[in-house]
């Protein structure tokens, strides 16, 4: 990794000032630089504990109206905290280069699948090598490698759980693969990235949720998805559709129109939204922000 991004933005630092200066920001892959009259600080990968990409916190909301990216990191013993404008494209890549050499390579014991569509396994706890690239997530090290792509997550959790004889904060992480949902268990060394991967896995997850939670649907159409969700995502018959209303037509067009769905030849599929909606209203996810 020696991709560097290097840009001229606004930066609000609340320790220093309460009012947002010019600087340039840049990020290589020892970690981050600001350099501005108000404001220049370094900080190395190994002290930066938080990243998040977003709508401003309250902290800086008076400052910046559209995504920011935060960034939080460890100096003297105190915690500082600098929020970045710039386009949201800019801030995109510069997130996603940052979770990833934040966590590619950390030790990571996982046990996976521990789900298989809502059957639990016997599936063991090993210890391997989290490996994150653009878009996806992965271990290697242990016996059966494993990949996911973090466009299929429709489920992010918090717990506490016992791993290899010791109680661990883990992360549970629910997607979808082949039309099953298939769960996964994580837990970091150091704990302390377990919040980055966190944030990592909600990428776009995150997005979904919250577009999908403001949503009320038809009970027809809840019916449609959840029956859909039970079928493995995908089903080639009209007649789920007929059962659940008396205007079939009228029906699939609302879950085209809304992005439950898509056809693909001549089946009905369920999207991620789909997927996100199903499993908030079962209750399959409960997540917790981190």
């Amino acid at each position: 990794m020696t991709q560097s991004i290097d840009f001229a933005t606004t930066v609000l630092c609340p320790s220093v000032s309460t009012e947002p200066s010019d600087a340039q920001f840049r990020l290589d892959e020892t970690g981050v630089s600001i350099d501005g009259i108000e404001l220049s600080e370094t900080a190395g990968l190994k002290e930066i504990f938080d990243v998040r990409l977003g709508q401003p916190p309250q902290a800086a909301r008076e400052a910046f109206s559209g995504t920011v990216l935060t960034i939080g990191f460890e100096r003297d013993g105190h915690r500082v905290v600098v929020f970045v404008d710039g386009t949201e494209s800019t801030l995109q890549q510069v997130s996603g280069l940052l979770f990833r050499r934040l966590l590619d390579g950390t030790e990571v014991a996982i046990t996976h699948p521990t789900t298989i569509g809502g059957r639990v396994t016997d599936r063991q706890t090993e210890i391997g090598t989290l490996r994150i690239t653009p878009g996806n997530i992965g271990c290697t090290g242990i016996t059966v490698p494993c990949n996911v792509e973090l466009d299929s997550v429709v489920g992010v959790n918090r717990s506490e759980k016992e791993l290899l004889g010791r109680t661990e904060p883990t992360v549970e992480l629910q997607y979808v693969e082949q039309g099953v949902v298939v769960g996964a268990d994580l837990s970091l060394n150091p704990p302390r990235k377990l919040n980055l991967l966190g944030r990592y896995l909600r990428r776009k997850y995150s997005r979904i949720r919250r577009r999908v939670r403001h949503m009320n649907p038809p009970d027809q159409a809840i019916r449609v998805l959840t029956r859909l969700h039970a079928h493995g995502g995908t089903t080639t018959s009209g007649a789920m559709l007929e059962r659940a209303s008396n205007d079939p037509e009228a029906l699939l067009r609302y879950l085209l129109t809304n992005d439950f769905v898509e056809l693909d030849a001549g089946e009905i599929q369920l999207t991620m939204p789909g997927w996100v909606l199903v499993s908030e209203r079962m209750g399959t996810t409960t997540a917790v922000e981190t």
